[in-house]
C-alpha cells in the first residue's frame, strides 16, 4: 500500500515517457496519489513544447525518449523553477557531470519510492 504524501494532493505532473505502458502506469499511480496529469510527452519535442508553455507543479522524466536525452527539457524545467526527477534504469548515471542536485528514481519504480521522492522535490522548492 501506497502511503500518499499530502504534498502531492491536487498537484500537476508532466509525464515524460515514450513507452506508453510506462507511461499509463505512471500516470495511473499519479492519479491514485491525487495528482493532475499533463501528457504524457513522448518525445523531447513535445516535453520542450510543454516544458516552456504549460502550467504544471512537477514533471517526472524517462531519460531516454527514442534514443534522445531529455536532459534539455531538465534545463528548462530549471531555469523555470519547476521541480523535476528522472525515472531511469541508469540509476545516478543518469544526471549528467555538473548536475549533482538533480534526483533519479530507479526504473522499475516503487510507489513508495516514486511518492517519497516526488514529494522531497517539491518539498525542496
Amino acid at each position: 500500500m501506497v502511503i500518499t504524501p499530502p504534498v502531492l494532493i491536487g498537484k500537476r505532473v508532466l509525464i515524460v515517457e515514450d513507452e506508453l505502458l510506462v507511461a499509463l502506469l505512471i500516470e495511473d499511480f499519479l492519479a491514485e496519489l491525487g495528482c493532475s496529469i499533463l501528457g504524457p510527452c513522448g518525445s523531447v519535442a513535445k516535453a520542450l513544447d510543454a516544458a516552456r508553455t504549460e502550467t504544471f507543479d512537477l514533471a517526472v522524466l524517462d531519460v531516454n525518449l527514442g534514443g534522445e536525452k531529455v536532459y534539455p527539457v531538465a534545463e528548462v524545467l530549471a531555469e523555470r523553477h519547476i521541480p523535476f526527477l528522472f525515472l531511469s534504469g541508469y540509476g545516478d548515471e543518469a544526471i549528467p557531470p555538473g548536475h549533482s542536485d538533480w534526483r533519479v528514481c530507479a526504473k522499475p519504480f516503487k510507489g513508495n519510492d516514486l511518492a517519497i521522492m516526488m514529494s522531497a522535490a517539491l518539498e525542496a522548492h
